[in-house]
């Protein structure tokens, strides 16, 4: 919900698709997020994500909701492809600052994830903040990773064969269940595919400024995100809330990271990419050239959405041990 449309000097550089998807944001005059009540967002947000018609056939959905360790309940949504099991599984963590969105603004895209991979997708449904300040979120993907390697046969998966993935924030809360599972002695996590994360709090980054304001995601809502996430300033500081500030990265899983040229959040990606490597981590990275942030769900505007798709798919295919990537970045 961007406050103007794209910078005219360098509008020529987007995508045609994200150009004409920030024109039609401009038109409604939509105000930015951080000027308006929270519970206005977040009913805007589900509104703007109704699925399409052509969402892919799976053999079954399903909801559930799980324990935590204080005795409450945390809502995940299965999602079992077609073919025959036992399967791999992925956990998918949605985006949307930590502050915004659900299972629900994210199905169409677990659902196709799911068709395209032939993994099983748990689409966990985590605390939001700011009723649920950090590491509220960080925890209950820590909850839901157990609960998979542990309920494996249940959702007819198999317990060696658990990937983790999501987008923005949600791509955060994937590096950083990774982060946790190998520092304190968890389920082993075989792959992580990270779409635009957040993995830092520098907001000095060069892509910040460059894309501060017009292209979707603004730096200011960026601040907001993350004064709405922390209780202090020092929290964003901390490995399990900026994951890039890790005293170390070996021992995470192989990774696939897709970022946005036109996304303040491009640089962090980039940098987790090089950081991971730098510890030994095989990792591909792919720069999506003139995409805005966010395209990656939005398969009606952008055809770049669902070559993102397909590829996530074929790295997880093959990182799962089921066959050879559909496409490298």
């Amino acid at each position: 919900m961007p406050s103007t449309g794209p910078r005219a000097e360098e509008e020529q550089m987007l995508h045609p698709e994200a150009t004409a998807f920030l024109e039609q944001i401009a038109r409604q005059k939509a105000h930015s997020i951080e000027t308006l009540p929270l519970d206005v967002v977040r009913r805007a947000a589900l509104v703007g994500s109704q699925p399409s018609p052509d969402a892919p056939s799976l053999a079954k959905i399903e909801n559930l909701s799980i324990d935590r360790p204080d005795g409450t309940r945390l809502p995940i949504r299965i999602y079992v492809p077609l073919g025959t099991g036992p399967f791999a599984s992925c956990l998918y963590f949605h985006g949307g600052g930590w502050v915004l969105n659900s299972i629900d603004t994210h199905d169409e895209l677990v659902r196709r994830l799911a068709a395209e991979s032939g993994c099983v997708f748990v689409n966990v449904d985590y605390r939001l903040a700011p009723e649920h300040k950090y590491p509220a979120a960080a925890e209950d993907a820590w909850t839901a990773l157990n609960w998979v390697r542990e309920n494996s046969s249940l959702i007819g998966c198999d317990p060696n064969r658990i990937a983790v993935a999501g987008d923005s924030a949600g791509g955060n809360l994937a590096t950083v269940v990774c982060l946790m599972t190998r520092d304190r002695g968890g389920p082993p996590v075989s792959f992580q595919a990270l779409i635009y994360p957040i993995v830092d709090c520098d907001f000095d980054r060069s892509s910040y400024h460059k894309n501060a304001e017009g292209y979707f995601l603004t730096r200011r809502e960026m601040l907001w995100f993350w004064n709405h996430y922390v209780t202090s300033p020092d929290q964003m500081h901390e490995p399990f809330a900026s994951p890039l500030r890790a005293a170390s990265l070996r021992g995470l899983p192989p990774a696939l990271i897709l970022t946005a040229e036109y996304d303040p959040l491009c640089d962090e990606g980039e940098a987790y990419a090089e950081s991971l490597r730098n510890a030994g981590i095989p990792v591909t990275l792919h720069r999506y050239e003139g995409m805005i942030h966010a395209f990656v769900r939005r398969t009606a505007q952008f055809e770049a959405a669902r070559s993102a798709i397909r590829e996530i798919g074929g790295h997880l295919k093959a990182a799962l041990g089921l066959r050879t990537p559909s496409c490298e970045g």
